[in-house]
């Protein structure tokens, strides 16, 4: 989405003035709830249209507490990897915070997320200007070593997120633009696509999500999505999706299709949903969201078979992480503030399950990172030092940990 220098609490400011505008007359109850609905159906599409901020509205003080809580009893062991998007910039830290081993690409426009791979080299989806600092710009995709040199880069219109297959090869979503007049007559329609690449980063197959999820109706329905402005043209950006990823726990397979290891998850932001597709045949085979999250990012399937995914809570005003039981369709687990205003990001934002049970959160519009335990105790608390205009804490798209052993292998090599 586009860079925007939005106020974090614009949410829930529109959402007080939505609700304190629409219950005044209690002679008709129907009516205000239908017109509260679709108040808050055109807020959120309003939200939508906004796009993610790249610099939280608090500014690095000098000496602050980068690290202002840890508890390495509770806490898991391991490195954590940062994305700092307006920056390009991804930082493995420590414990304690510390930076042990950074990569940037200097002149690009932004970094959308980065991955390590376990011998250390690193992926990115990223975009460059085309001339200059500013006007055209590409998307692309780029593995770089553990020191930093590129290996490949590949200028296809990769979009947030991408992993590497068992076999080597690598998945990842892309942006493609195009006429579906299904959806709308007049502007082109922003699909996704997931895309097969080898090793070497060459396109080997790309799937349509569009033809994907209209596969079966009774399992998912699209909803709208209003053009707006981007780029210089209107669209729909009827996906937004942000996160792929592979089953890849082959004990679940008998427990039901969903989890066979040719199906992959998805997470759609602007269809509030998570989705099972199964890409042999083409089809999706299981879809949840629409009516319970809003604005979702980070879908991981876990390996009791649950689904963990980041409920951003656009037009809520407040975000979440859930666990949900996708046979059961139901949550079994969340975690919210306990006031929860004060953890919200109305964009991005990430989750990861760690080994000993507990869940690392990426805070994204507040350029802080936590870990809390299955009770919500905060365990791990982290604060951006990095800063960009005027001082103004960055942001962090996402943030993963990584087994230590793997992470000294790599430093001691």
């Amino acid at each position: 989405m586009s860079d925007v220098r939005a106020v974090p609490g614009l949410a829930l400011v529109a959402l007080a003035v939505l609700l304190s505008t629409g219950c005044s007359n209690t002679d008709a109850p129907v009516s205000n709830t239908q017109e509260n609905e679709r108040r808050s159906k055109q807020l959120i599409d309003q939200l939508r249209s906004l796009g993610y901020l790249d610099y939280a509205e608090t500014t690095v003080e000098p000496g602050e507490d980068v690290v202002g809580v840890y508890d390495p009893a509770l806490s898991q062991p391991g490195y954590s990897l940062l994305s700092h998007r307006p920056l390009c910039l991804a930082q493995l830290i420590d414990p304690s915070g510390n930076v042990v081993r950074s990569w940037r690409q200097s002149g690009d426009r932004h970094w959308s997320n980065a991955e390590l791979l376990e011998n250390g080299d690193l992926l990115v989806p990223g975009s460059r200007f085309v001339t200059g600092d500013s006007g055209p710009f590409h998307r692309y995709l780029m593995r770089l070593s553990w020191s930093g040199e590129v290996i490949w880069r590949r200028d296809v219109e990769f979009h947030h997120d991408m992993e590497v297959t068992p076999d080597g090869r690598i998945l990842a979503l892309t942006y493609r633009p195009r006429r579906i007049s299904a959806i709308d007559s007049e502007h082109d329609v922003i699909d996704i696509g997931i895309a097969t690449l080898a090793e070497d980063g060459e396109m080997v197959a790309e799937k349509s999500l569009y033809a994907l999820m209209n596969s079966d109706p009774d399992i998912f329905r699209f909803q709208y999505v209003r053009p707006r402005q981007r780029e210089g043209s209107v669209i729909v950006d009827l996906f937004h999706a942000n996160s792929i990823e592979m089953m890849h726990f082959p004990h679940l397979e008998a427990r039901s299709p969903i989890y066979a290891l040719t199906n992959v998850l998805v997470s759609v932001r602007h269809q509030d949903t998570v989705a099972i597709i199964n890409l042999e045949e083409d089809r999706v085979v299981w879809a949840w969201g629409q009516g319970e999250i809003s604005g979702p990012h980070d879908a991981t399937i876990l390996e009791n078979g649950h689904v963990l995914v980041f409920d951003n809570g656009l037009g809520r005003g407040w975000s979440r992480v859930v666990e949900l039981d996708p046979l059961m369709r139901e949550i079994v687990w969340e975690y919210r503030a306990p006031n929860p205003s004060e953890f919200y990001t109305g964009g991005r934002g990430s989750s990861q399950r760690l080994p000993n049970g507990n869940t690392l959160i990426a805070n994204s519009a507040k350029g802080e990172a936590f870990e809390v335990t299955s009770d919500g105790e905060v365990v791990w608390r982290y604060l951006n030092p990095n800063a960009g205009k005027e001082g103004r804490r960055v942001s962090i798209v996402r943030i993963k940990r990584y087994p230590s052993e793997l992470i000294d292998g790599l430093l001691k090599r």
